[in-house]
């Protein structure tokens, strides 16, 4: 018995010590949730609140470019006294505090708060009506640091597990760097465009890259750049079927925005994909990169195929994210 006594006490002292030892050391637990949950903290008569309902609207609204509306967030709504030491690990977290003796209204973000990597904001609020000016003015910064947030959780990722010699083909062939993932391998390539993909259980990603001259401020169009991009999918990226090609679905729209990605003027287009006489179909976001120095556009284009299941949306915002490792050499 004594030994036994012994022992647990040399047990619980060892777990103080690493406990003090994490607290010093800046310790945080790795974050909980899956990919794209987001918990937002606010009492029940707030939720019930206008307020509250704008600020779930503005984190559940729709994710552009899929075949399916799906959120930008699957969100979860937990009271003050609800909230846990376990729940404070939630990756993406909303921490609403709306009291009368607030002084100021403000909205504030932080990375890392009680878990890593986390993204967290608080916003504080004397009543309903600023809790609801302060999101309505602040809805597009709002949503999109959390979707950085997601984007910079795959990216770290991709860092940690690189597919050594597609990094390399990449830049022999194409003058250029992307982390890409090991789950990502070579595909029938041809001389004209590299393809990489990753078949599971529920379909496949892919990513496309290839190359074509910079001709003019028009080379950036909506028009020019799906015309290329049909002509060159028609020609190299074949579907199961005989006579059968991947190409974009025009009757669907095509969401067109510019954007600077590492320094490279850029340009990115949203939408559908299609195999032409076949049945096969999905989203696809393209990325159209231009090389001022060799005067060329490069297109890093990924792609999503998942018939059974309606949940495409993290799918492409892990294409995404690699896309946004590109850098010219």
């Amino acid at each position: 018995m004594n030994h036994l006594i012994k022992y647990t006490s040399f047990l619980l002292l060892v777990l103080v010590l690493i406990a003090c030892k994490d607290k010093k050391s800046g310790f945080k637990h790795n974050v909980a949730g899956k990919a794209g949950e987001l918990l937002i903290v606010m009492d029940d008569k707030i939720k019930k609140s206008e307020a509250g309902k704008t600020l779930q609207r503005a984190m559940i609204q729709t994710y552009l470019g899929l075949p399916q509306d799906e959120p930008h967030f699957d969100i979860l709504v937990t009271p003050h006294r609800g909230f846990s030491s376990h729940m404070k690990t939630f990756r993406n977290l909303i921490v609403t505090d709306i009291s009368p003796n607030v002084k100021s209204d403000t909205i504030r973000y932080f990375k890392d708060m009680w878990a890593s990597p986390q993204s967290t904001v608080r916003i504080t609020a004397k009543d309903t009506a600023a809790l609801r000016r302060l999101v309505e003015e602040n809805e597009l910064r709002l949503v999109s640091f959390f979707n950085k947030a997601a984007r910079d959780r795959n990216i770290a990722y991709y860092k940690t597990y690189p597919n050594a010699e597609a990094i390399e083909e990449l830049k022999q062939r194409w003058k250029i760097k992307m982390n890409v993932p090991t789950n990502l391998k070579k595909r029938n390539s041809k001389e004209s465009i590299t393809w990489l993909g990753e078949d599971t259980d529920w379909g496949n990603q892919g990513m496309l890259i290839y190359e074509y001259p910079y001709v003019g401020e028009g080379t950036f169009s909506k028009e020019y750049l799906l015309n290329k991009r049909d002509s060159i999918l028609h020609q190299n990226v074949p579907g199961p079927s005989e006579g059968s090609y991947m190409t974009t679905e025009h009757a669907f729209p095509v969401i067109y925005k510019r954007a600077d990605i590492n320094g490279v003027p850029t340009v990115e287009l949203r939408g559908l994909w299609k195999v032409q006489n076949d049945m096969m179909g999905g989203p696809f976001i393209l990325q159209a990169h231009h090389d001022v120095k060799n005067n060329r556009v490069v297109i890093t284009e990924g792609f999503v195929y998942s018939p059974e299941k309606p949940d495409k949306r993290e799918k492409i915002r892990q294409l995404e994210a690699l896309m946004y490792t590109f850098q010219l050499q």
